[in-house]
């Protein structure tokens, strides 16, 4: 089992190691590091062929290989060989799982290639700031209105994986990416697992606290089944983040004892009791009080668009806000596909 996040240990590692600007592979030209954690490191490059700023993705679990002057990457020590290819193969999965999807909330595979003794993957470069950075500097501009303008198009993202038999796995603020045009990216899919498929001994279960819902950390448990409630429990620990600044206690010890304050109860200004009750239905822990289906989840959803004329859908000072914070915070691309 492994938690979601940057490691930042792992990601001072990783740093050191990066790839220096100006390395090329082939018609891809290394400008700068944009983001590192415990398992990779992603690029800003640039497309010579088509003129354009690509991102890339390149596989280096920090803690257990080094990068040699040549570039090419040695494992610290012949033990780590199984977890190196372990983490190589579910970086390969990715890139496949990628290439199966074209939808605009969804990263976009470009190129997948392995060299230097381990893999990469490129994907367009996208311009915008995660939910977790927005809601923590500008936390006033989300409302219930913004909110839902956002949701309908993550929801039609989430619904393509889970209709194909995927589970993203790993819903949270730092893998939504909002871009300049505000249209969501739902970023990482290398915790992708399909819906029938039991875990491996080899493979971990991504978790991150307060998002994973119980079942997810008993994943071959016959009696936790995961589907589609899986992903609608971690989105609904996104909206609850949004609405009163932090998610909801940690699944598993409110399966012990349940400290969650139901937010049709919290009343948080501004939000409609129907919009806090699909919340709240959302965060059920017994999965048979969850929405089964995004199809569900919508159908519960688009009551609570507000209708009132006055309130645009997005508003000028949300456009102006993504518009300076992409030049002024070197956070803003630091997903892109994850670390």
């Amino acid at each position: 089992m492994r938690e979601s996040g940057d490691n930042y240990a792992d990601g001072r590692y990783s740093l050191l190691q990066a790839l220096p600007t100006g390395y090329c592979f082939s018609e891809f030209e290394i400008e700068e590091v944009v983001g590192r954690g415990g398992f990779g490191i992603v690029y800003r490059a640039w497309d010579h062929r088509k003129k354009r700023a690509i991102a890339i993705k390149e596989y280096l679990p920090a803690t257990i290989v080094t990068r040699r002057n040549d570039l090419i990457l040695n494992l610290r020590r012949a033990s780590f060989q199984k977890r190196f290819k372990t983490g190589l193969h579910c970086f390969m999965r990715e890139a496949h799982i990628m290439g199966c999807f074209n939808h605009p909330c969804l990263p976009r595979f470009l190129r997948f290639w392995q060299q230097n003794s381990t893999a990469y993957i490129a994907t367009p470069f996208y311009h915008g700031v995660t939910l977790k950075t927005l809601h923590v500097r500008y936390p006033k501009i989300i409302t219930q209105n913004w909110l839902c303008n956002i949701l309908f198009p993550l929801l039609d993202a989430i619904n393509t994986l889970h209709l194909a038999g995927y589970l993203h796995c790993d819903i949270s603020p730092d893998n939504i990416l909002i871009q300049n045009d505000q249209l969501p990216i739902l970023l990482d899919l290398g915790s992708v697992r399909k819906t029938t498929k039991s875990l491996t001994d080899d493979e971990e279960i991504t978790v991150r606290p307060g998002f994973t819902p119980y079942e997810q950390y008993a994943a071959n448990s016959e009696e936790n089944r995961q589907g589609p409630w899986t992903d609608i429990y971690a989105l609904g620990a996104v909206l609850h983040t949004m609405v009163v600044g932090k998610p909801p206690p940690v699944s598993i010890m409110r399966d012990i004892e349940d400290h969650y304050h139901p937010l049709t109860q919290l009343c948080p200004a501004g939000y409609s009791a129907s919009f806090l009750h699909a919340i709240d239905c959302m965060l059920a822990t017994d999965v048979s009080e969850r929405p089964p289906t995004i199809a569900k989840l919508v159908s519960m959803i688009k009551p609570c668009i507000f209708q009132a004329s006055h309130i645009p859908a997005f508003t000028t000072l949300s456009s102006d806000i993504l518009a300076n914070c992409l030049y002024s915070d070197s956070s803003i691309s630091d997903r892109q596909g994850g670390t």
